[in-house]
């Protein structure tokens, strides 16, 4: 090391956090190797050490041992000074430590980095959006992208493996940072989406027997997943549509308009000829309410039309100005703990 080089602030303050690894590492254990370099990372550390709180998770170091070794240099101090040992706390005692033992000091801090990057590098992350909602999400690698209402996205708080790897469950449009050495993939229930640098849309309900995935650029492969083996089942093009029936196991590809499958980034509701059935479910997740069809003539009806901005009973009024039906606001029950149920909603088949 250059006697001329100096120690970055901001450098050591990352590294500390845990925000700083590899080539940036290695040079900040040389600092600490480089016994000219002391002074001024005796002064660094004294000024960080301020800024540092004590971690409570932190428990599994040998805190006996450590103040034991404090108080025994504490107290030779003190002697040759010739003043009684006073009493010092905790918070003290290590500040005293961080001024006087430079070696005990980095000994902590390395261990403290240490767990930090261990917990960061197990742990995960679990983003749910609630109904009548949409979220807006960004994952470790720079990919962002958004959930609708009532999905859930799993993924690791670092993708540390060969495939960058999401649980999904639910709708969620993703905007994939490009890294072709490392795939990126979105798990479902029953099929995988493994992408490089990609924008796509995907819906995959538990309630719903249809998995689709809608490519708005780059390419996508769909693969099985059975059995821990798996196969290709599809490469979709931009504004490609790939349907998979979970029931039947069955899939079909087809040309779409990707505006219109991803209408919900932009808070449009639109619909397209969809049944009752999925125009109800889309409601209620849109609107956070529990609409039930109490008739089974009204499944086979067919709806057209796009919504937004508007109100819950505005969309029920244009629904029954246009099909035949009647809805019922049925009164909210109070649970126990005072909170309110979901709003239900009746709608009944209107006879002429």
């Amino acid at each position: 090391m250059k006697n001329k080089e100096i120690i970055e602030p901001e450098k050591l303050r990352s590294y500390i956090k845990g925000e700083v690894e590899g080539e940036n590492s290695a040079e900040l254990i040389m600092w600490f190797a480089n016994p000219e370099m002391e002074k001024e990372l005796r002064e660094k550390l004294f000024t960080l050490w301020e800024e540092l709180p004590l971690d409570p998770a932190v428990q599994n170091y040998d805190s006996e041992h450590l103040l034991d070794r404090i108080h025994h240099k504490i107290r030779i101090k003190e002697t040759l000074r010739k003043k009684p040992p006073k009493e010092i706390s905790l918070y003290k005692l290590l500040k005293l430590a961080a001024t006087w033992f430079i070696p005990l000091t980095i000994s902590f801090l390395i261990y403290y980095i240490y767990k930090s990057h261990i917990v960061n590098l197990n742990s995960s992350v679990e983003i749910f959006a609630p109904f009548g909602t949409r979220t807006t999400f960004y994952l470790p690698d720079g990919s962002t992208g958004m959930l609708n209402g009532g999905a859930t996205l799993k993924f690791p708080a670092k993708f540390r493996n060969r495939v960058r790897e999401v649980n999904l469950t639910g709708e969620a449009y993703f905007e994939v940072y490009s890294d072709r050495k490392k795939p990126f993939v979105v798990a479902t229930r029953e099929i995988d989406i493994k992408a490089t640098g990609t924008s796509f849309n995907v819906k995959a309900y538990e309630d719903e027997s249809t998995i689709d995935v809608t490519l708005r650029s780059g390419k996508v492969e769909i693969l099985s997943r059975k059995d821990k083996t798996y196969k290709n089942i599809g490469v979709l093009k931009p504004n490609e549509c790939f349907s998979y029936n979970s029931e039947s196991g069955t899939s079909v590809i087809s040309r779409v308009n990707t505006s219109d499958k991803l209408a919900w980034t932009t808070g449009k509701l639109l619909f397209k000829y969809e049944t009752f059935d999925q125009v109800i479910r889309k409601l209620n997740r849109w609107y956070n309410v529990n609409i039930v069809l109490m008739n089974d003539e009204l499944r086979s009806f067919t709806y057209y039309g796009t919504f937004q901005d508007e109100s819950l009973d505005e969309v029920l009024k244009l629904l029954t100005l246009t099909a035949p039906l009647e809805y019922i606001d049925v009164d909210r029950v109070k649970n126990q703990d005072g909170t309110f149920a979901k709003r239900k909603i009746e709608i009944y088949y209107k006879k002429k």
